[in-house]
């Protein structure tokens, strides 16, 4: 018996090894999982990061903002990749968030010629920036990727499950957590190959995001959490295996002053009654006694709109700290998640820690300057898109990250808050479409009163706002206008060359760019636009 047992035990022992060694062959063989295919055509993204420009020794990248670029950077160059939270939806380059960041490292390191070019693209998810990331990585050699995405992870999910009769999202969690065994996964295939349920359908038209009706239940959101972190892990390994350094933002979102009122989430009338009584009777509670009644009813009131009643109730009690945590619960049990969430922004701090890379946590930028510490329509147009103010601050705090992270040598936190200090307490240059914070038509926001068009600055701002709107050639002859009735040559020039970057004109460019130098020699900006363009 006892020699039963050891020859048994011997051979369970070398079945083991053997197995062990056939699961790390093939590891180093076959490293990669399958992965989600996006249905939405929007989402689809270019195989090479850009493309080679008319002039020699250009190019022009393929995503976001396609403006002209050298091939061979004159100092830093950094690049942004995300979606149109970080693109900047409805402003300009420069008052998006990538855009202010450059601008306060310039003004802190203005020996340093730095370049912060944004390629975020409206829509993108995850795995759309990690193609943007593999792209660069392949293709380029920033001196950093900034990755800034969280907002689009149920775009995907919802248009498959809207279409798709395979989905399943049970199934797929399962499938992925035994996928992480190799050796599983070769005999899956062999003995029975699975229809790839994460691949759209054939000859299927699918509706943009915001009219497909499709909620989202927990099975999906654990799916989209765990497709999120993937995504985060191959853009580290990507960055990792070709020596770049990376750094990855969490993402901030409108808490306090967003919700998704035509699906809020259902509760029982008994509950309501209770969340409207807890209300009524909030100036009469203690802070313990608040707290303690809405622990009693925490089961009862899991849907977004309750909590996102909650959260307010916890303002009115002056208990900041619970309502944030109601605020972000709210935002976690959307129905039709169309932001980050707590959930996320956890996945970007955990994937970073492991990983022993940067991270740069603008979620706490943002409530740090927010009252009560909780982002709302201070600093957000909408659920997820920030207005000038929020770009603006996201511009400074990445700007820390970056001095923190060593990139600039001997540039310091410090330093850089100096300089941004030093640069907001200056009066922008109403000429100049580098310090022009307007915006494209916003509804419910009021488009500022222009001047008199037949005046230097009338002609100016058209300009402005023409470029905003991605109208590059009415600007050139808005800004040619205002040359013409006087308008600063030195803030007219700077404004040129911007605008012949996005016309693919670099000899006008540089042209431009020179003539600017001449006229603001100890304008940061202005001094290393011109080296940028060498």
């Amino acid at each position: 018996m006892k020699r039963t047992l050891r020859r048994l035990g011997m051979g369970l022992m070398v079945t083991a090894l053997l197995l062990c060694g056939a699961e790390g062959l093939l590891r180093l063989l076959q490293p990669d999982l399958q992965d989600v295919r996006s249905p939405l055509s929007y989402q689809e993204t270019p195989g090479k990061i850009y493309l080679s420009g008319k002039a020699p020794g250009s190019r022009v990248y393929t995503t976001g903002r396609r403006r002209l670029a050298t091939d061979h950077p004159a100092g830093i160059r950094v690049l942004v990749v995300g979606a149109s939270a970080a693109y900047g939806e409805m402003f300009s380059e420069f008052s998006a968030f990538p855009g202010w960041a450059q601008r306060y490292l310039r003004a802190a390191a203005p020996d340093q010629t730095i370049e912060i070019l944004n390629l975020a693209h409206g829509g993108m998810g995850s795995r759309q920036v990690k193609e943007m990331v593999s792209g660069a990585v392949r293709h380029d050699r920033p001196d950093m990727i900034v990755v800034y995405s969280g907002n689009n992870e149920y775009h995907e999910i919802r248009a498959l499950k809207a279409a798709s009769d395979r989905y399943d999202p049970q199934g797929e969690l399962l499938r992925r957590r035994m996928n992480q065994s190799y050796l599983y996964r070769q005999v899956r295939d062999l003995v029975a190959p699975a229809e790839d349920i994460m691949a759209p359908p054939e000859g299927i038209t699918w509706l943009p995001i915001g009219r497909l009706d499709v909620l989202v239940d927990d099975a999906d959101r654990k799916l989209g959490r765990l497709l999120y972190r993937e995504h985060l892990d191959a853009m580290i390994a990507a960055a990792d295996d070709a020596q770049i350094p990376i750094m990855i933002a969490t993402v901030p979102t409108n808490l306090r002053d967003h919700m998704d009122n035509a699906t809020p989430g259902e509760i029982t009338q008994e509950a309501e009654n209770k969340l409207h009584d807890l209300g009524q009777n909030v100036d009469k509670l203690s802070s313990a006694e608040m707290i303690a009644q809405a622990r009693l009813l925490e089961s009862e009131i899991q849907t977004e709109g309750a909590q996102y009643q909650l959260g307010h109730l916890f303002l009115r009690a002056g208990l900041d700290a619970e309502a944030h945590q109601a605020f972000e619960q709210s935002e976690a049990l959307a129905l039709r998640p169309m932001q980050a969430d707590k959930y996320l922004r956890s996945q970007v701090l955990t994937a970073t820690s492991a990983a022993g890379v940067p991270v740069c946590d603008l979620a706490q930028v943002m409530a740090d300057g927010s009252p009560n510490g909780i982002p709302g329509s201070d600093v957000f147009i909408d659920h997820c898109h920030p207005n000038a103010d929020g770009l603006q601050r996201l511009g400074r705090g990445l700007a820390q990250c970056i001095a923190r992270e060593g990139l600039l040598p001997g540039l310091t936190e410090a330093e850089v808050e100096e300089a941004a200090n030093a640069l907001d307490a200056q009066a922008p240059d109403p000429y100049r479409l580098d310090h022009f914070t307007g915006h494209r038509k916003i509804p419910g926001l009021p488009q500022p009163t222009l001047a008199d068009p037949g005046t230097a600055l009338g002609a100016t701002q058209q300009g402005h706002r023409a470029f905003v709107e991605g109208l590059y050639p009415r600007a050139r002859k808005a800004y040619a206008r205002a040359k013409e009735l006087g308008a600063p040559a030195g803030a007219t020039a700077v404004n040129q060359a911007h605008t012949a970057l996005y016309l693919l004109d670099l000899p006008a460019a540089r042209s431009a760019a020179k003539a600017a130098a001449v006229a603001l020699p100890d304008d940061p900006d202005v001094v290393q636009l011109k080296a940028s363009l060498r």
